[in-house]
């Protein structure tokens, strides 16, 4: 009996870097269970970004296809407000890491910033798929296929050092802390087939979308501290699930 193979989109983007010349470093992403679902959103949010590009190129009255990307950071407020209502029919996650509460050994080393930047984009998505193993979403005992799609631009300035094998181990086999001789039990039980592309976000909407999400997970997560709130609280308003480090 052949079982229909189980999928995962996740389509992620960040803002901020693991630096103590910013105070955060945020990563946002888009979560989709079948293919089917994936194409129905893309379809859906070219035609908003069609619906408004114009208003952003500066050739609108002689247009010559070369329609500029639009991104958090040069969308006007109506605008985003618009794509953030349709991206809320998605699931959506969040990633925040406040950078002067990590360890100043980590923050003074390139390569340990780089596997903590590792282990929070692996902990985000462990976690994503342990909540739709708990929701029924997703049976860990069949096979699943897990496909991340990443800026390739974010993955230049972050150099992920091996995010592939790192995923393997911690969700099929588990992992060994030596320190504290104890193992972390794996979450998937079958057949696992990861596979992670770096995109260019000029020709990936999945990505953009990730872009104008995690801009507004960082704004949020900044006027939350600049007002003195929690920001889990605010964050959630935006998100379905999301995780503070450390």
């Amino acid at each position: 009996m052949n079982i229909k193979m189980q999928e995962i989109y996740i389509n992620i983007d960040d803002s901020g870097k693991l630096t103590s010349n910013e105070l955060i470093s945020v990563y946002g992403g888009i979560v989709f269970t079948s293919k089917k679902e994936k194409d129905k959103f893309i379809t859906q949010y070219k035609s908003i970004i069609n619906n408004i590009k114009c208003n952003y190129c500066k050739h609108s009255e002689n247009c010559d296809k070369s329609c500029p990307e639009i991104k958090n950071t040069n969308i006007k407020a109506s605008d985003k407000r618009r794509i953030m209502n349709y991206l809320k029919k998605y699931y959506v996650i969040g990633l925040i890491i406040q950078n002067n509460k990590i360890y100043s050994y980590i923050m003074s080393n390139k390569a340990a910033r780089g596997r903590f930047t590792d282990y929070a984009l692996r902990r985000l998505i462990k976690e994503t798929i342990c909540e739709f193993i708990n929701s029924n979403k997703i049976n860990p005992h069949n096979p699943i296929r897990l496909t991340i799609n990443i800026d390739e631009q974010s993955t230049k300035s972050n150099g992920y050092y091996n995010l592939h094998d790192g995923l393997l181990e911690e969700l099929k086999y588990g992992i060994t802390n030596y320190n504290y001789e104890m193992k972390i039990k794996p979450i998937i039980y079958s057949k696992l087939e990861i596979i992670i592309t770096y995109q260019d976000s000029r020709k990936s909407y999945v990505v953009q979308a990730a872009d104008l999400l995690v801009g507004t997970i960082r704004r949020k997560t900044l006027e939350s501290i600049e007002n003195n709130k929690k920001i889990k609280d605010e964050i959630c308003k935006t998100v379905d699930f999301s995780i503070i480090l450390p």
